[in-house]
């Protein structure tokens, strides 16, 4: 009975590994040990090989099948392909980069991340003996990696993608739609990033777009020069959109503007498509802004004023973050603190020309995967975490901190985690009047290694600390708050685009 039940498992794997529909079930469950020693022993007595491109691929720790979803170890198999594995102790968090495809998945966590878009796991990402193992068939495929199984061996038969370093460009065309003007670029493929810029005297705004050709099929573009498509007659914004081989990996699209207002850069969902969109709107209505506002903030830089800051109050709905009970009653909850500032940062920084989004602006929950998740779907430019803080264990702990995680990415926003968590810093500082606890870089926070963008967390001061309480109780600190962090964010706006200026 025993070997019968263990052949009518490895049946299901076999049919699970062929690619055939089997209900996905374990989304919402926790692998326990005693799953992880199951799986390890059913495959100690029916193993389990890897094949890449046609070979066998030897790895000290083997394949394991955990809840019907096969465990591959992470470096074994995709270093051999030429993707690039890397492993963030603090935050738990295995990256695989091949071609112009991304995987981030982080140890017991169900989600993952695909190109900056949340994904859904049946088994999530494990330790094993010290090894690092993923889900094969969920990573293989977000990899455009071909995956099968061979019955009479037992093997996982993995084969490699045909990879490109560069995306080809195969069209660029003009859109009016009823509020702005779409400029679109299409690839035959993922596009990996860009980095946009703007100039004046004349004014022009542009995108380098990494890693992609322009197609010779479609455009001339033998000699570097590219083309120009010349923009309709009733077109206020621009008059044509320029493009060029930049260099041998860099697409250059130069928009000449005859206003001056900045494009607002984002992907397709599948990352095919740039869009550059121009809002008809948008140059009258910063015009009319005047160069400070009545909060005392310095108007944006137009060519910085569609770059999109995303505004997260942390915690809501059913999660209160910390509270604040004195002699058994509830003072103050976490969460409608910051809501409360987060909605005054977001009034400042509009009132100065920024744009931005809010994860909540009510007292709803958003879970925490879902933070960053939304974030890169919105393609955010820079990520804003509104925080207070507690020590129950510590009522002597007060005071202000920031944090961050700097990224490779970073110089392509033109605007460093790092910098706007100093200036963050100072100005609360100053402003509050609270005690300093420092900035520090904290790579194992979500919401900072799972947004693409560069990212801070603010934690204003401590819910815990009968000073501090008193503080955060007040329409000064709230207002306070939120005008240090508009100042910090307005001045790296800026300053991302100010060696772009002519």
């Amino acid at each position: 009975m025993k070997r019968y039940l263990r052949l009518m498992f490895l049946a299901a794997a076999v049919i699970l590994l062929m690619g055939l529909p089997v209900r996905a079930a374990y989304a919402d469950t926790k692998i326990t040990q005693k799953d992880i020693d199951e799986g390890i022993a059913f495959c100690r007595d029916f193993p389990v090989s890897l094949q890449v491109d046609g070979e066998i691929v030897e790895s000290d720790v083997p394949p394991v099948i955990i809840k019907e979803r096969t465990l591959i170890p992470a470096r074994a198999v995709f270093e051999r392909m030429g993707a690039e594995v890397s492993w963030n102790e603090d935050a738990r968090l295995v990256e695989i980069a091949l071609g112009t495809s991304e995987v981030k998945l982080t140890i017991d966590s169900n989600i993952a991340f695909v190109n900056g878009a949340q994904a859904l796991l049946d088994v999530p990402a494990l330790i094993i003996d010290g090894r690092t193992m993923i889900p094969v068939r969920f990573v293989g495929e977000s990899l455009s990696c071909g995956i099968g199984w061979d019955d009479a061996s037992r093997t996982v038969l993995i084969s490699s993608p045909a990879v490109s370093d560069t995306t080809v460009v195969s069209d660029i065309r003009i859109k009016e739609r009823d509020d702005y003007y779409r400029v679109t670029i299409e690839g035959n493929g993922v596009f990996k990033g860009y980095r946009s810029f703007a100039y004046t005297d004349p004014e022009r705004f542009g995108v380098d777009i990494k890693n992609a050709v322009l197609d010779p099929d479609e455009f001339d573009s033998g000699d570097m020069k590219g083309g120009r498509i010349k923009a309709d007659r009733g077109n206020d914004i621009f008059s044509a959109v320029r493009f060029s081989q930049f260099d041998k990996d860099t697409v250059r699209i130069v928009v000449d503007l005859k206003e001056k207002v900045a494009g607002r850069v984002s992907f397709s969902e599948d990352k095919d498509k740039i869009y550059i969109d121009f809002d008809k709107d948008r140059a009258r209505e910063h015009e009319e802004l005047g160069d400070v506002t009545s909060d005392g903030l310095d108007v944006v830089d137009w060519r910085a004023a569609n770059k999109l800051v995303v505004i997260d109050p942390g915690h809501g709905g059913n999660d209160p973050g910390s509270q604040a009970i004195r002699n058994g009653v509830e003072v103050l909850n976490e969460k409608d603190i910051n809501l409360d500032i987060a909605l005054r940062l977001n009034r400042m920084l509009k009132a100065a020309g920024v744009s931005t989004y809010m994860l909540r602006t009510e007292d709803t929950s958003v879970s925490l995967y879902e933070r960053p998740a939304m974030a890169n779907v919105a393609n955010g430019d820079l990520y804003v975490a509104i925080h207070n803080n507690s020590s129950p264990v510590n009522p002597n702990a007060r005071g202000t901190e920031v944090y961050y995680y700097s990224k490779k990415c970073e110089p392509d926003y033109g605007i460093y985690s790092k910098r706007l968590a100093e200036l963050v810093y100072k100005e609360l500082l100053q402003r509050l009047g609270t005690e300093g606890r420092g900035v520090k870089s904290e790579p194992a926070y979500a919401v900072l290694n799972k947004t693409n963008m560069p990212a801070i967390i603010i934690e204003g001061a401590f819910l815990s600390n009968d000073d501090d309480l008193k503080l955060m109780l007040s329409d000064e600190f709230r207002e306070n708050y939120a005008l240090a962090a508009a100042k910090a964010i307005i001045q790296v706006l800026n300053e991302s685009v100010a060696e772009e200026s002519d």
